[in-house]
């Protein structure tokens, strides 16, 4: 199976809380992807999940009379269509996948294999994507209950190394009062807190050790393998200060860089963050409300 290597740039016309168009052109390395609120990340994550996504394509859902019922139970009367176009890489050709959503579910599925005429449609397009090895997209969670979802340690030298990174890397970005663990089944978990934050603040905002946990997996399967598939991986500022997320962003920028891996943030913006990052950030909609 060819490995998607890089996600080249995306496009949508609006999704829910994201209603408004957005365009992104991915760096080669790290990209950090600043939103409005932490909803909208979560909801373009979604998005770009379910562009590979080979279990979604119903195109009878907007067919026949028959099928006016259904509609409305699974995906209700106010869902509109949304369009997103994505641009990929393999080791050996570069495609274009424009896809349509109603709901949860895609109606129309095109592939491109660009500098050529080769064109895949509807299912054949998800026979395609079945092909490839898929980026990771990290689902918004509790580290506690954090599987290794992109390199499970088969080995004592490959646990360690994953947990020496991690842990070393959170001391460097300021997380002083946390240490990682892996067990032999590729659970990550915490002893101890991060920042300084109650537990209860905490409990209810995903941990961002999770991103130096993806790193350090994305790290070693790139060393292991000689390639890695593109990570995106949301993370939420508010559970750090502004300098230790600016650590932390930067930490991944140049990881990223040293070993050759893709790795996509998604941020819940603030201003003194993208004055210092480079973000790509959404537009200011802030108008629209006043």
């Amino acid at each position: 199976m060819e490995s998607i290597r890089e996600i080249i740039c995306f496009s949508h016309d609006g999704i829910d809380r994201m209603w408004y168009p957005f365009s992104a052109d991915l760096n080669t390395h790290s990209s950090v992807i600043s939103a409005g609120n932490y909803y909208e990340i979560g909801e373009l994550l979604m998005l770009i999940q379910s562009m590979f996504a080979t279990n979604n394509y119903s195109p009878e859902m907007v067919n026949g009379e028959n099928f006016k019922a259904t509609r409305k139970f699974l995906v209700g009367e106010k869902m509109r269509r949304k369009e997103c176009s994505l641009t990929f890489r393999t080791e050996s050709s570069q495609y274009k996948l424009d896809r349509c959503f109603y709901g949860n579910y895609s109606i129309e599925a095109r592939l491109q294999k660009t500098d050529s005429d080769v064109v895949y449609i509807g299912e054949d397009v998800i026979k395609m994507l079945g092909k490839f090895h898929k980026p990771f997209v990290i689902a918004e969670g509790r580290l506690f209950n954090y599987n290794s979802t992109i390199l499970k340690p088969d080995n004592e030298f490959t646990r360690k190394s994953m947990v020496a990174m991690a842990n070393s890397w959170a001391r460097m970005v300021g997380i002083q009062d946390s240490r990682l663990e892996l067990n032999h089944a590729g659970r990550w978990s915490s002893s101890g807190d991060y920042g300084s934050r109650s537990s209860t603040y905490r409990s209810r905002r995903p941990s961002p050790l999770t991103v130096l946990t993806c790193l350090s997996q994305a790290v070693m399967r790139k060393r292991k393998y000689g390639k890695c598939p593109p990570v995106i991986c949301p993370f939420n500022v508010d559970t750090l200060s502004e300098f230790e997320s600016i650590a932390m962003l930067d930490l991944v920028k140049h990881v990223c860089i040293e070993e050759g891996i893709q790795f996509v943030i998604g941020i819940n913006g603030k201003p003194e963050i993208n004055s210092i990052v480079d973000t790509i950030a959404t537009p200011d909609l802030t108008k629209y409300y006043t």
